[in-house]
């Protein structure tokens, strides 16, 4: 029941995000990731400091932590937001679906974990119904400078992110604490990426406007807290294979709302993706049963 909790939170809140990051648009990416993390690291170390949480790490536990924080919450969204002004966002969604592929063969290659056939068979049948939703986009892509680009970014972005993926095993083996370790590896995100947009001739400043402030808290809070909490908590439980096929149903919830408040219209390809990536979503935690049993 827990897992299914944080499974459920990862998705609904993460699918939203892609919604509410479009009031965002127009502000330098650097800027606007900064201010996102670094506002959310302000909310962790509150927490922290209100609980009286230990937050004296060794010198390897922080290097891990800042290490993390900067393939999850730095590198990795840059490259979406580039990717984003490059391609569209369906064709990101699609990429960053291999999100599964990646962390399977990572967790193989640096903690020897078996890829089972429930595991391989959900991860194929997940990007196959990303794919079905947004096959329009798919086939009508044309090759460009910029498109490449925008692809080559999105690989990166699925790349830094399994690496932070995978680096959180690392950092809660090594005994830092979930909420201590995001609140740190937050931090070194976004100051980063306000060091990156300063190095750029950017403006720190923001709009100081509900139509900015409240979609930024709504993306430190519940996209950057709430949801990273739930997520790096489920990699700890059932591991980061099994927890990235959130990645899958996060944009099709970002469908939805987009069918609700924008004007994205449903096709017989989309329903079909959708029903494949559900099949695929109960074999991969078909998978984890069959393990754990």
């Amino acid at each position: 029941m827990v897992n299914l909790l944080l499974y459920a939170l990862t998705v609904s809140i993460w699918g939203s995000t892609w919604l509410v990051i479009t009031y965002q648009l127009g502000t330098p990416v650097a800027v606007a990731v900064g201010w996102r993390f670094v506002l959310a690291a302000a909310i962790l170390w509150g927490w922290c400091l209100a609980r009286r949480l230990d937050m004296r790490f060794s010198p390897r536990q922080i290097g891990l932590v800042v290490l993390q924080g900067l393939m999850n919450f730095c590198f990795n969204y840059y490259m979406v937001y580039q990717a984003e002004t490059r391609i569209s966002s369906g064709l990101v969604a699609v990429l960053f679906s291999l999100l599964m592929v990646f962390n399977m063969i990572g967790g193989r290659l640096f903690f020897v974990q078996r890829i089972n056939a429930y595991g391989a068979g959900g991860a194929a049948l997940g990007v196959a119904g990303v794919l079905l939703v947004f096959w329009p986009e798919v086939a009508g892509f044309e090759a460009s400078g910029a498109k490449v680009a925008g692809i080559l970014f999105a690989l990166g972005a699925t790349f830094f992110s399994s690496c932070g993926n995978l680096l959180s095993v690392q950092t809660q083996k090594s005994g830092v604490g979930l909420i201590p370790g995001m609140a740190i590896g937050m931090g070194a995100g976004g100051l980063t990426m306000m060091a990156v947009g300063l190095l750029a001739g950017d403006s720190l400043a923001i709009p100081l406007t509900a139509q900015f402030l409240l979609p930024l808290l709504y993306l430190s809070l519940f996209g950057s807290v709430i949801a990273f909490a739930a997520y790096l908590g489920l990699i700890q439980r059932i591991g980061a294979a099994q927890a990235s096929y959130a990645n899958v149903l996060i944009p099709m919830v970002a469908l939805v709302l987009s069918s609700l408040f924008e004007s994205y219209q449903w096709r017989i390809a989309s329903v079909a993706g959708l029903l494949v990536s559900l099949a695929g979503n109960l074999l991969v935690m078909r998978g984890k049963v069959k393990a754990a049993s």
